[in-house]
């Protein structure tokens, strides 16, 4: 049994080399990073045991670019259906006794997709709003009015290893047998919803998102979805519509069965 541990950068080279983390995450794991922008610098982490850089076909979307480095793992690293696939955000600051932990209560309660507790400062006192409810219409609305967020759970209300309905992308690990199954992220959203879109999937199929509240990591996140009419806050609306109307063909279906 291995852990690969997936990491895309978009532009993101120089906190890579300031965090230092996934240097000492390679020292257990495999570490498959890949740029999505070009002239990243990232030589040096690279040449590294345990390290795989992908530097080509840029411009892709979060969910597209991590079943890249899936699919690679796959065909060039060895990944098996027994392993373990960890998405990560370059700006997660993560120690390998965490997941080393994760890995072990994981394989113990043969859980298949998990989530463990973000804070968004060092001294780990500020949560981050990683774990929530499924959206619906009218809590995506308020939302993107700032008008108040219903969906997001209060940490401090959840035991240790319970199931939710979805976590960020941040930081979600697979049974990588769990991933093929789920065919990966679906690359139709570009940026954003991804994460409840893939977590939505794998609780209709009997696997909801088990949350680890004392598994700890700092998640230093910019939200560059939260500026008004931005592209990113344009991505994240068509995101947000797409996943409301899957959900709402997925519930049609019901329906009539």
């Amino acid at each position: 049994m291995a852990v690969y541990i997936s990491v895309v950068s978009h532009g993101h080279d120089d906190l890579i080399k300031k965090f230092c983390v996934l240097e000492n995450l390679a020292n257990e794991y495999f570490i498959c990073i890949k740029s999505n922008t070009e002239n990243e610098k990232l030589n040096e982490i690279s040449n590294l045991k345990n390290v795989t850089w992908i530097n080509s076909n840029y411009g892709k979307g979060f969910g597209e670019n991590n079943n890249i480095i899936f699919n690679y793992c796959k065909s060039n690293l060895g990944l098996k259906d027994e392993d373990y696939f960890i998405v990560l955000n370059p700006d997660v600051d993560i120690c390998k006794d965490s997941i080393n932990k994760l890995i072990k209560e994981m394989r113990n309660n043969n859980i298949y997709l998990a989530a463990i507790n973000l804070f968004r400062d060092k001294e780990m006192q500020v949560y981050d709003n990683s774990v929530r409810d499924f959206p619906n219409f009218v809590t995506f609305v308020k939302s993107f009015l700032k008008l108040g967020n219903k969906t997001i759970i209060d940490k401090d209300k959840l035991i240790n290893l319970t199931q939710i309905d979805w976590a960020a992308g941040s930081f979600l690990a697979f049974k990588a047998s769990h991933y093929e199954n789920l065919s990966g992220f679906d690359t139709k959203f570009f940026m954003y919803c991804e994460d409840i879109d893939i977590c939505y999937r794998s609780h209709l199929i009997g696997h909801s998102v088990t949350y680890f509240s004392d598994i700890k990591a700092i998640h230093l996140a910019q939200h560059n979805n939260r500026k008004l009419f931005s592209k990113h806050f344009l991505w994240h609306l068509k995101s947000a519509f797409r996943f409301l109307l899957k959900r709402y063909k997925r519930a049609k279906v019901n329906e009539r069965c």
